[in-house]
C-alpha cells in the first residue's frame, strides 16, 4: 500500500547506478530520481529520463535492471493530468498529446495552472489557464 501511494503522489522513481548521486533543489544528495513515466526508458539516458534536470546526471543509457518495471504510458492510453512535480518551465505545456502536468511551482513563485476540459476528451495546447 505504501508503494502504491508513493507512486500515485510522486510518480515513478528509479535508483541511480553505483554510487552516483545528484543534489536536489534543497541541497540534499539523492540516489533516486523521479522519471518520465510517459517515455520508453529503454530509449533514454539518465539525463533525459529525469523529470527535472540536474547537473551531473549520466548521459549513458538507463540500466533497465534498476527499474522496478519498464512499463510506460503509451500514446494511445487515456489522457492523464498530474501534479506534485514542481515543474520549473514558465509556460504550461503538454508533455505528450495525452500527458498534462498542472504543477508549475506556484508555492515557489511559479504559476497556478488549470486546464479546461470541455465535452471532448482530448488534451489540446490552447486550454491552459495560468496566473
Amino acid at each position: 500500500m505504501y508503494e502504491a501511494i508513493e507512486v500515485v503522489l510522486k510518480g515513478k522513481e528509479m535508483p541511480l547506478p553505483g554510487t552516483q548521486t545528484f543534489e536536489d533543489e534543497d541541497g540534499i544528495d539523492r540516489r533516486e530520481m523521479r522519471i518520465r513515466w510517459w517515455e520508453d526508458p529503454s530509449k533514454m539516458t539518465y539525463e533525459k529520463i529525469s523529470v527535472l534536470q540536474y547537473d551531473n546526471l549520466l548521459t549513458e543509457q538507463v540500466d533497465m535492471d534498476l527499474l522496478k518495471d519498464s512499463d510506460f504510458y503509451k500514446k494511445d492510453d487515456k489522457p492523464v493530468f498530474f501534479g506534485h512535480y514542481w515543474i520549473k518551465e514558465r509556460q504550461p505545456a503538454l508533455f505528450k498529446d495525452n500527458i498534462c502536468c498542472l504543477d508549475y511551482s506556484v508555492a515557489k513563485g511559479g504559476k497556478l495552472v488549470a486546464f479546461s476540459l470541455d465535452d471532448e476528451f482530448c488534451i489540446t495546447k490552447g486550454k491552459f489557464t495560468a496566473v
